[in-house]
């Protein structure tokens, strides 16, 4: 196809898998896995090239024409803070998690040497002779 000169050409910023993708490869995205509608990424490419080397045949074109960078719909950034805001508090009960565990593992360790007197854990893992 030639290129008419008042023919402006299109730039792609939306679809990573498709031809000629200017847009970011950092953000969140739709499709990159068939069965999600949504995720983060962290390269984009990484994604394609995967999809492109290991997918069936029959299935790469329709992944990646539905590739999508989500970075200017207006329900995603809602979704990210949402996200950020789960997140954090994730971290915070794993934090609070882990230290009530220590001294439930200390516990449960004494419970066990008082019932296997030779035990042979030495604090991180079994050991064998």
């Amino acid at each position: 196809m030639v290129n008419h000169p008042r023919r402006k050409k299109i730039e792609n910023t939306l679809f990573p898998g498709r031809y000629n993708y200017t847009g970011p490869t950092k953000g969140w995205f739709g499709f990159l896995h068939h069965e999600q509608l949504c995720e983060e990424s962290h390269d984009v490419n990484e994604r394609i090239d995967y999809v492109k080397r290991k997918k069936p045949k029959n299935e790469v074109a329709i992944r990646l024409h539905n590739m999508i960078y989500l970075g200017g719909c207006e329900a995603m950034a809602k979704h990210a803070t949402l996200y950020a805001d789960y997140e954090a508090k994730r971290a915070t009960l794993y934090a609070d998690y882990k230290a009530k565990r220590a001294t439930l593992d200390a516990d449960i360790l004494a419970y066990i040497k008082l019932n296997i007197p030779d035990c042979a854990w030495n604090g991180k893992t079994l050991v064998f002779p």
